[in-house]
């Protein structure tokens, strides 16, 4: 049996971080045999390098000479992926041990399903538990595309995501694979969202503003927003 899921860590100067994203991922209970996990550095001026360098061949590692942003960074990924299943995990939050054992076999047992998503945990610096997110609504799934796990034949048919956009890249492709492919909410808290200073989706009014371009690039599609 070969490889069914690739774990796509995308990191830009979160040393304080990625050690636990990346240990996160490496302690599914799914077998090591059936997953793989790529951690694409997107030209990391801090100690990222060494921390990601440290987990030596347990993980495929991928220096970048210039930063191109998550959208980039994650295209790359993706392209290098030898699984038939991506999910993508930013590098300050992480994921249960089970994550990968219920969305995998999800996605393998029913293969009309094109993603299928969990909730959330809210977790501060000290990873307490702040607030469980559910994500019962897709739209409540645009502000949440981390911890969702797709076909990379479907990503691949609408194109990766777009380059163009340096924040609400996970916006504006949940755009467009929600309307070629069924999801399935998985009611189980198995992704857990870490805030602290630094997160980049603070950025409210930027974010909003990359919104709007997106849907306005994708207005035919977003015409369906009133069935979400």
């Amino acid at each position: 049996m070969g490889i069914d899921t690739s774990i796509i860590i995308t990191n830009f100067n979160r040393e304080l971080y990625i050690g636990r994203c990346i240990r996160s991922c490496l302690k599914q209970t799914l077998e090591k045999s059936r997953y793989e996990v790529i951690v694409v550095d997107d030209a990391s001026t801090d100690n990222s390098r060494i921390i990601i360098e440290s987990f030596g061949n347990q993980i495929v590692p991928i220096y970048l000479e210039k930063n191109i942003g998550i959208a980039g960074a994650s295209n790359i990924g993706i392209e290098k992926a030898l699984g038939s299943l991506i999910i993508r995990v930013d590098s300050d939050d992480y994921i249960t041990s089970n994550t990968l054992s219920f969305l995998t076999e999800i996605m393998l047992a029913n293969a009309d399903i094109g993603f299928v998503y969990p909730d959330y945990y809210l977790v501060n610096d000290k990873e307490e538990k702040r607030k469980r997110l559910n994500i019962d609504t897709i739209k409540k799934l645009y502000r949440c595309g981390a911890g969702v796990i797709f076909r990379k034949s479907n990503l691949e048919a609408i194109g990766l995501y777009d380059e163009k956009f340096k924040i609400a890249e996970d916006y504006d492709l949940l755009l467009r694979y929600f309307k070629n492919f069924d999801g399935y909410h998985l009611k189980l808290p198995l992704y857990r969202y870490r805030q602290h200073k630094n997160n980049i989706t603070k950025n409210r009014k930027w974010r909003e503003k990359m919104e709007k371009k997106s849907y306005e690039k994708n207005k035919k599609i977003c015409q369906l927003e009133s069935q979400l």
